[in-house]
This record gives structure tokens, C-alpha cells and sequence, in this order.
């Protein structure tokens, strides 16, 4: 198994996800992480190598992974690009998405947040903010505890809002007062006073 190669194109998830990808790879390896640092001479190309090698001069040997790491991240995923991940969670809105699709990002986000989503009651209610508000609305009141039960939900009630209207289905309206038509007496003609 190879890991992969990173140029340094400046955009930070793709930093972030080689570092992750590279550990995945070099753990399951057994590589020991002193000799991880030194596959970073090949795996880092163009001008991630450049900066590559003009930083480990600086360095002291052994170089640590954790050293690697931290410089690396410094340069191509800088705490500017995570403050802006952090904005971007904190303000997710579902906005019209599909709830999975809407899942989907609440997940990606969150793992640039951990220390907002480890507690499960701060998920669920970060979740459920973001969530449409007719979906806000029929959760209203229900107790559910976890990011999973709200998930589950919100799908279900994004399926019953999503079904067409069934034509053979009497919808009740409120009952209209029958219109009245009063039948009057023709009117009296006045007769002449009889004589006797």
C-alpha cells in the first residue's frame, strides 16, 4: 500500500485528509512513525516538497511525526481554515437539501469541531437547529435524546411532507351552514271591509 501523494495546492481539506490517509496506510503498515516523516520525501511533491525540504533543515533529528504533523498544518491547513469549518458548522442549515444530504455535511463538519459534538446533547440540539422549520416544528415537544432518534425523525417527517395527496382521501372542512331559503306566505292582499 502506497499513501498518497500531496502537491500543495492550497487547499486545506485536501492537506487534512493526505495526513489522515497517510496515517490510516502507515498504521496498518507497522511502519514506525520515526520512519514515517522520512516517506514524506516522496510522498510530498511540487511545492509541498520544496517547502518540505527547506523546512526539515530546520529541524532537529529524529523528526517526529507529531513535529511533521503540526508544521505541515501549520502551512497547508492553518488554524484560518479551521476557524472558517467551525463558522460553516455552526451556521449549517439544511436550506431545502434533503435531512441525509443535510446529514451528510453535519458529519463532514463536525469532525473539524469534535469538542461541540462529543457530548450528545449538544449534537442533537447543534442537528436539530439546522434542520428546516417545518421539521423544527413537528419535533417540537418530543423528547428525543439522541442525534440518531432526531435523525430518524427528521427523515420520517421529511417523507410524510414529501407524499402526494392521496385524491381518494375526504378531507374534513369545516361544515358550511346550509343557505336557508325562507319560503314567505304570499303577501295578504287587504280585502274590503264586509257590510252587513
Amino acid at each position: 500500500m502506497r499513501p498518497p501523494s500531496f502537491y500543495g495546492d492550497g487547499r486545506p481539506l485536501a492537506a487534512e485528509e493526505f495526513i489522515k490517509v497517510t496515517e490510516t496506510i502507515l498504521t496498518v503498515t507497522r511502519i514506525t512513525p520515526i520512519e514515517w516523516v522520512d516517506l514524506m520525501d516522496v510522498q510530498l511533491t511540487d511545492t509541498a516538497r520544496i517547502w518540505w525540504m527547506a523546512e526539515k533543515n530546520l529541524l532537529v533529528r529524529p523528526i517526529l511525526w507529531e513535529t511533521f504533523t503540526e508544521r505541515f498544518n501549520r502551512k497547508y491547513f492553518p488554524q484560518s481554515s479551521r476557524d472558517e469549518l467551525l463558522r460553516q458548522f455552526v451556521e449549517l442549515k439544511k436550506r431545502g437539501r434533503s435531512v441525509d444530504e443535510y446529514e451528510a455535511e453535519f458529519s463532514s463538519l463536525s469532525r473539524y469541531v469534535p469538542y461541540l459534538v462529543t457530548d450528545p446533547t449538544i449534537r442533537r440540539h447543534q442537528f436539530q437547529k439546522g434542520l428546516d422549520k417545518y421539521i423544527r416544528f413537528s419535533l417540537a415537544g418530543r423528547a428525543l435524546a439522541t442525534h440518531d432518534t432526531v435523525l430518524d425523525v427528521a427523515r420520517e417527517i421529511e417523507r410524510v411532507q414529501k407524499e402526494p395527496e392521496d385524491p381518494h382521501v375526504v378531507h374534513s372542512r369545516p361544515p358550511v351552514a346550509p343557505a336557508r331559503n325562507v319560503e314567505r306566505p304570499p303577501p295578504r292582499q287587504q280585502q274590503a271591509p264586509q257590510r252587513q
